[in-house]
């Protein structure tokens, strides 16, 4: 009789990556209901200091936070994946976010929305990366 692999628990890391990925769902949708009907979404942003640009703050920095725990230190082939590469690759995906705006009925360009958001990019990215490295020295060290 043929012995079965042990069913493997779900890792934390893949767990965040699919959590990421979840929030780029969310991103999409949220944007494509805002673009449909606005006063849906963007209705909440009235109760936030700093209102919609903070919400562009929270909502790509978790997001930019989120990648970076689930997909920095992943490997591609024969290289590792570097918390700086999955920013950069949020920071695009969050421009192009913004440009397509230029095309979206109901939905218009804003340089302080992308300025919000990319700022949310670099802060909560900096802190997930730091995380990661602290955790990784403490792994490291035991």
């Amino acid at each position: 009789m043929a012995s079965q692999p042990e069913p493997r628990e779900a890792s934390p890391r893949r767990a965040t990556a699919w959590l990421a990925g979840a929030w780029l769902l969310a991103i999409v949708a949220l944007s494509a209901t805002a673009s449909v009907r606005p006063q849906v979404v963007l209705q909440w942003t009235h109760h936030l200091p700093g209102r919609d640009k903070t919400g562009h703050f929270l909502l790509m920095g978790g997001f930019a936070g989120v990648s970076v725990l689930g997909f920095a230190g992943r490997r591609i082939a024969a290289r590792r994946i570097s918390a700086p590469a999955v920013l950069a690759v949020v920071a695009l995906l969050v421009v192009l976010e913004e440009c397509a705006q230029l095309w979206l009925p109901n939905r218009t360009f804003s340089t302080l929305d992308l300025a919000s958001s990319l700022a949310g990019v670099a802060g909560f990215g900096a802190l997930a990366a730091a995380w990661r490295a602290r955790r990784g020295r403490a792994v490291s060290g035991s």
